[in-house]
């Protein structure tokens, strides 16, 4: 491929307009200046074109750029894409398909950024890619739709950053994380072993230790929801939302008694929740749940609990709803351990409220949780 032929018909796209590379540049000077005064001797005389400019750009990145015809086969492809992923020359490659460059794997993700690039404008990706000499890397691929004058497409720009001592650190922190959550469990099992023995032959904390018992396997359940892997090795570890974690907590509790759905969740807010707050939301769970197995509208064979979450400016409300179960005559007088430790977890680590309404038909219980202590920050 002629490299001159080549800048000739991208000049345009590859010089930045008003909305950034690719945009259309309406008359821009044919000269342009580094400074206002031309302290430079290239700039003094005028030598710095548009089209050399954008040329020098595009050859100093340190990131692998490569041009594509709007079909998504190779035009071009910067000095550091040919050292990093191709050969000596761009012509060995041009006109070959660009997804043909990436393995099997990610065959699927280039095609589908790909085809959303066409038709937005802009997609972005992530995966793993070998280099020249076939080594493993990881990276990062922000595609971006390339536009002439009068704003039709005349190409697409992938520009791929190197990850890959991010991505190791990332999987060398999901493998600890993992160790920790393994051992974790050993010591839920552990206790409640422990519990079991030093309870065995005194039958009055019998009961005591029983619910100890559930509580342990209620974080258990936490952890494993946390750190549970997809069915499918090569597909990313699913989202740790809010709702995939209560129905992770609740799904013991919906044949409790019966054969027919015991818990019925309906639509509302969801959000990516952090780690911190998963041990607080088991707990809570796991006493709301408890107490309607025991004395509640899951202690019968036809009573129902529904849960919804609903978010307002800068809170999200979870409302725990009973019906069928036994009619409540009054509001209990006295506070167990068990309200009170979902008091301590509700006001002290997720810094929110909650309000119990005994009503006869059954206990609605209202909890209302800052999203900024919930929410999982995205990372940047």
């Amino acid at each position: 491929m002629a490299t001159g032929a080549l800048w000739d018909r991208l000049s345009l796209a590859l010089s930045p307009g008003p909305n950034g590379y690719g945009s259309p540049r309406r008359r821009s000077p044919p000269m342009h200046r580094l400074f206002d005064t031309g302290t430079i001797e290239a700039v003094r005389r005028g030598l710095w074109s548009v089209e050399t400019l954008s040329r020098c750009i595009v050859e100093a990145s340190s990131d692998c750029i490569e041009v594509l015809d709007p079909q998504g086969n190779l035009q071009f492809a910067n000095p550091t894409a040919l050292q990093q992923l191709r050969s000596c020359d761009t012509a060995e490659n041009e006109g070959e398909p660009w997804s043909l460059s990436w393995p099997e794997e990610a065959r699927a993700a280039v095609l589908a950024g790909l085809e959303a690039v066409r038709e937005t404008g802009v997609a972005r990706f992530s995966h793993w890619r070998p280099g020249i000499f076939g080594e493993a890397r990881y990276w990062d691929v922000a595609l971006s739709r390339m536009l002439d004058d009068d704003g039709g497409p005349i190409g697409l720009l992938a520009v791929s950053r190197d990850i890959t001592a991010s991505a190791k650190t990332q999987a060398d922190h999901e493998l600890r994380s993992r160790e920790l959550s393994h051992r974790l469990k050993n010591v839920f099992a552990l206790v409640n072993g422990l519990v079991t023995l030093s309870a065995r032959d005194i039958p009055v904390v019998q009961p005591y230790a029983r619910t100890l018992r559930d509580r342990f396997t209620s974080l258990g359940r936490a952890l494993e929801y946390l750190h549970a892997s997809p069915q499918d090795k090569a597909a990313p570890r699913p989202a740790q939302t809010l709702q995939a974690l209560l129905r992770a907590l609740l799904m013991p509790y919906d044949g409790v008694g019966s054969a027919h759905r015991r818990i019925r969740f309906f639509g509302g807010a969801d959000v990516p929740i952090r780690d911190t707050a998963l041990t607080s939301l088991a707990l809570i769970i796991h006493e709301l749940a408890t107490n309607a197995v025991k004395y509640g509208a899951l202690s019968g064979d036809t009573g129902t609990v529904s849960l919804s979450c609903r978010r307002y400016d800068k809170s999200i409300s979870l409302i725990w709803c009973e019906r069928g179960g036994p009619p409540i005559a009054q509001p209990p007088e006295h506070a167990g351990f068990g309200a009170t430790l979902v008091q301590r977890s509700v006001g002290g680590q997720l810094g929110g409220k909650i309000a119990y309404h005994w009503w006869p038909e059954g206990l609605r219980v209202v909890i209302s949780i800052p999203i900024d202590l919930l929410k999982q920050t995205e990372a940047t």
